[in-house]
């Protein structure tokens, strides 16, 4: 038992919950500036709201807000969606949204859930419709679904923090003044609000971007 707690990290521990792409992109490169040890669950937003309720995380960065008692969320910012092709599939040239549409329509996609997440808000907000599409593949994990895009299997909405080292070499992004916001915030709970390795990660978090 003596050698067991003299193992142990002495620094405080902060329990995050991300989606593992974020995490993967944003947090990993600022671990060694973290002052704390981490315990870091991925998933998406809903079931990390539900372990933050249950105080199984102290922090989770999360595009939803649940209304709920006891929870604070504040906007770290917003991320940018933009349509990836491979870099070798023809586009046709045209600002007519109609035939932008009518071609996109035809196209193979590859989507984060059968619901079409992020691709049902881009249709809707510049088409004014659904879209009528049947994905050619569904998977859960935007690094592997910037992979499919790069051996040419079909498009699909990413957003831009991912695309700096495969734009122009294997993916392009199309029609890029077609764009989606999508927040992000920090959440956490408010019990918690003044712990000092909550504040840094949201600060060194911030800091990352400016």
């Amino acid at each position: 038992m003596a050698f067991k707690s003299a193992s142990l990290p002495s620094l405080r521990t902060i329990r995050i919950g991300s989606a593992h792409e974020f995490y993967m992109e944003k947090v990993i490169p600022l671990l060694p500036r973290f002052k704390t040890c981490t315990i870091s669950t991925f998933g998406t937003a809903d079931p990390l709201l539900e372990l933050l309720k249950e105080d199984k995380v102290d922090i989770v960065i999360t595009s939803k807000k649940h209304v709920t008692p006891g929870i604070e969320y504040v906007k770290l910012y917003d991320e940018q969606f933009v349509v990836v092709a491979p870099a070798r599939l023809e586009v046709p040239e045209t600002d007519n949204l109609k035939l932008r549409e009518q071609w996109l329509a035809a196209q193979n996609w590859i989507s984060y859930g059968l619901e079409l997440p992020i691709i049902r808000r881009f249709w809707r907000e510049h088409f004014k419709k659904r879209p009528l599409i049947k994905p050619t593949h569904v998977i859960p994990n935007l690094h592997i679904i910037l992979k499919t895009i790069e051996i040419g299997e079909g498009l699909s909405m990413m957003p831009t923090y991912m695309l700096e080292k495969s734009i122009n070499e294997r993916t392009k992004v199309i029609y890029g003044d077609l764009t989606v916001k999508n927040e992000l915030f920090f959440a956490y709970n408010m019990k918690h609000k003044h712990l000092p390795q909550i504040q840094e990660l949201m600060q060194l978090i911030r800091e990352s971007d400016l």
